[in-house]
């Protein structure tokens, strides 16, 4: 059943006053314009069609703004709108009972009084920024809070880089074991999801380093996260390399297998072939076959079959130690 309500899509709601402390809002609650000494976080679900009417409505915003909020982009950006800052940033997608590293978008407007951010699906930034102010942490400025939620995504990304080196390193212990534990199929998976966090991760870099060219009024933890990102693009480079340098490890080890296995089955095609021309030789059906009427035929045949085989054995071993 539809239930209207005051904002539409609004998924949580903040007022600061001026030491930090935040009071939980209802979508009832929220009154234009903010008490003196306070300011607002807002967060949306941008798939309610009517968040732009009502940001322009409530927060006067003009459409240029609300079109660079509500409209997806397909890569992150930052941009100055008169005294707002509109962008995209890419940010971890939040499933229902854990995170995820699938990525998505986060967008938001900043100003001198409150922060909006908006979404499409769930994001985890939204809900470790929510934590995080249920233990106390108390943002002085919409600026603050705004640094915060940038700098998740670069921890987020040194968290997976952590369990992406672990996982790279137990794949190397097995590669240099003798066991096959289908390190190639790990590796696989490694190699893409760095791959897609790496390209997202310059991606994210490239428009912070634009904003803070472009943007006067850009928080300065902007600078930090550019920083930040700038040693995992480094840390994440390495981590491919030495990802695929050991696949280049296992392919060889499967080669040696392979060839291992090719010159088995050689050898023992060659050990049976003479007995198989011994056999075929004596068992065709014409006069003046030898040992064909003896008494010991059988066993003479079946010894010169093994002799035969024999010598190909000691053949093939003479030529291996050469």
């Amino acid at each position: 059943m539809f239930v209207p309500t005051a904002i539409p899509g609004l998924v949580c709601a903040y007022l600061f006053s001026e030491t930090g402390e935040h009071t939980v809002l209802g979508d009832a609650d929220i009154d234009m314009p903010l008490p003196p000494g306070t300011w607002l976080w807002l967060h949306l679900n941008l798939t309610d069609q009517r968040c732009g009417k009502w940001l322009a409505d409530k927060l006067g915003l003009p459409r240029s703004i609300i079109y660079d909020f509500t409209d997806e982009s397909l890569r992150p950006f930052i941009l100055q709108q008169q005294e707002h800052v509109v962008g995209q940033l890419t940010t971890f997608r939040r499933d229902f009972t854990a995170d995820s590293t699938e990525t998505t978008w986060c967008r938001f407007i900043l100003s001198e009084r409150w922060l909006v951010t908006g979404r499409v699906r769930a994001v985890q930034v939204a809900e470790s920024l929510r934590r995080e102010l249920t233990r106390g942490l108390k943002p002085a400025s919409p600026a603050a809070f705004f640094d915060l939620l940038v700098e998740h995504f670069p921890d987020t990304l040194d968290t997976i880089l952590h369990r992406l080196t672990d996982e790279l390193e137990s794949i190397e212990d097995d590669i240099l074991s003798d066991e096959q534990k289908d390190e190639r199929r790990r590796l696989m998976l490694l190699r893409r999801e760095a791959a897609l966090l790496h390209r997202h991760m310059r991606a994210v870099r490239r428009a912070l380093l634009t904003g803070m060219r472009t943007v006067h009024a850009l928080p300065p933890g902007i600078a930090d996260a550019a920083a930040r990102l700038a040693h995992l693009d480094q840390d994440y480079e390495s981590l491919e390399t030495r990802a695929r340098f050991f696949h280049d490890e296992v392919d060889a080890k499967l080669a040696a297998e392979t060839n291992r296995q090719l010159y088995i089955l050689s050898a023992l095609t060659s050990a049976f072939l003479p007995p198989s021309l011994v056999a075929g030789i004596f068992g065709m059906n014409v006069e003046w076959l030898p040992f064909a009427k003896g008494e010991h035929g059988f066993l003479i045949i079946m010894m010169i079959a093994a002799a035969s085989s024999a010598l190909v054995w000691l053949l093939l071993w003479w030529l291996n130690r050469k």
